[in-house]
């Protein structure tokens, strides 16, 4: 019996002829082509693997038997409890990731080894911090060739975060429309004119695109390539040079975004706070099953906090970048491994993207939740995206598993929230109210209890999940 026979091959893993990814029950099995055989080899004697596993650079792994005649080998890594793509990253987590990757970089070129690509998607967050998944991206070195990961890592990485520091932070989520990187023409022409003048931003990013554009037939490419003359330690200057320019870029200090400074401005008493985080903690600790909680409109993640201690992991989901870059400062200097604060827009989820549409899953594909929690939220999805109640209550039921509880809060109309939502629109849902709701989620859902919020004319609905998954 092969180890691959119950595994489904990811939809994703077709680039690389140097092997496949599969998707176990409780694991994940990368394969190693024939192809790749005698590099693998050689790249393990070197004893770059046991310095990077020690350092916490790489996903652990072990090789397992029974390939197939066509495979070398297969590894087996641990599986994740969630897979996360750079446009649903705050600024911080981007940071990071690219920063990890240069890291990466490093530790190959010390055992003369060189990273084959550059790609955000070889970086997943796991146990609160990025790690390097791919394990077939290294190769040994050739220190005649320049890095041909170089334009990649640009693209993919310092492109992004320069437009997120100095446009926009919101254009992180460019990366879910090129999934091959930011083109650097767009990004130069995007950038502010004073970026020409920095030594990174210029060298990197605007001198790089006027030399893919001056050199982007392949013929003279390769001939500009053959006459480049490269010292020994020229990579390392090169990735030195990049992670200045990673390091250099912040986003404004007197940054605002609609959300980033929320929990100043509530209309709950204090009394009514603390009430509402009490009977919610309850909720989630007689629930408890030790899987995924998943946190939507989680802001800074007072309540993902405490879920936290009854889930093995929470990802705490909000559409404001400035509360999730917050948040995920916070817990770096925090005790808590298990909780992933995410940048993600319930309006407007993100898509299957790629090849055949099916290279990166959306969100409900990744999301199969023991606990959701979705907390002063959802009348902003009727009233300022125009989503009715029936339609939310079906995408509820795709990321929540059978028999898995959804802590659902209703805001009426009368609240002072939702009269600001209404003040320069017509209610374009008359009918809205605790009934109405109830009764649209009752197709997916059954009420287990109800909790009126001390000093508030808002509830609390315990749902549970029944049907199929």
């Amino acid at each position: 019996m092969s180890t691959l026979d119950n595994s489904i091959r990811c939809a994703g893993s077709f680039r690389d002829p140097s092997g496949a990814v599969y998707l176990g029950e409780n694991c994940v099995y990368r394969t190693i082509n024939q192809c790749y055989a005698e590099q693998w080899e050689q790249i393990k004697k070197t004893g770059f693997f046991e310095s990077a596993l020690a350092k916490k650079l790489i996903i652990p792994f072990e090789e397992t038997d029974n390939a197939a005649a066509e495979q070398y080998k297969i590894l087996q890594s641990p599986l994740l409890p969630f897979v996360s793509y750079p446009y649903e990253w705050s600024f911080g987590q981007y940071k990071d990731a690219a920063l990890h990757t240069l890291d990466v970089l490093d530790e190959a070129l010390a055992f003369g080894l060189v990273l084959k690509d550059a790609t955000v998607y070889n970086i997943q967050f796991f146990n609160g911090k990025p790690i390097f998944i791919d394990l077939l991206s290294f190769e040994i070195r050739d220190i005649h060739k320049p890095w041909e990961a170089y334009l990649q890592f640009c693209k993919h990485f310092l492109a992004p975060l320069a437009l997120m520091a100095k446009r926009s932070v919101s254009c992180g989520r460019m990366m879910e429309t090129w999934i091959e990187g930011l083109p650097l023409d767009l990004v130069s022409s995007i950038l502010p004119w004073r970026t020409k003048f920095s030594v990174s931003l210029g060298i990197h990013l605007h001198m790089h695109a006027k030399m893919q554009a001056k050199y982007g037939d392949a013929r003279k490419a390769k001939s500009k390539v053959q006459s480049v003359s490269l010292k020994d330690d020229a990579l390392l200057k090169l990735s030195q040079s990049l992670r200045y320019a990673i390091n250099s870029l912040e986003l404004p200090h007197d940054l605002q975004t609609e959300w980033g400074d929320y929990y100043n401005d509530t209309n709950y008493t204090e009394r009514g706070a603390q009430d509402k985080r009490e009977y919610l903690e309850k909720i989630a600790s007689e629930n408890a099953e030790k899987e995924l909680a998943v946190d939507l409109g989680a802001n800074q993640g007072v309540y993902s906090r405490f879920l936290s201690e009854y889930y093995n992991n929470v990802l705490a989901v909000d559409i404001d970048y400035l509360a999730v870059e917050k948040f995920y400062r916070a817990l770096k200097k925090e005790a808590y491994s298990n909780i992933l604060p995410l940048v993600f827009d319930l309006g407007n989820p993100s898509p299957n993207i790629g090849w055949a549409n099916k290279e990166r899953m959306t969100f409900a594909e990744r999301c199969k939740a023991s606990y959701v929690s979705a907390l002063a939220l959802v009348h902003h999805l009727v009233f300022t995206a125009g989503i009715p109640l029936f339609s939310i209550a079906e995408y509820f039921s795709t990321i929540v598993k059978k028999n898995g509880i959804l802590a659902f809060e209703f805001v009426p109309l009368e609240d002072s929230q939702v009269q600001r939502l209404l003040a320069v629109r017509e209610n374009p849902f008359p009918d809205y109210d605790l009934s109405t709701c109830k009764n649209a989620f009752s197709e997916y859902f059954e009420v287990v209890e109800e909790h009126q919020v001390t000093d508030s004319k808002r509830t609390i609905v315990i749902f549970r999940k029944i049907g199929e998954e």
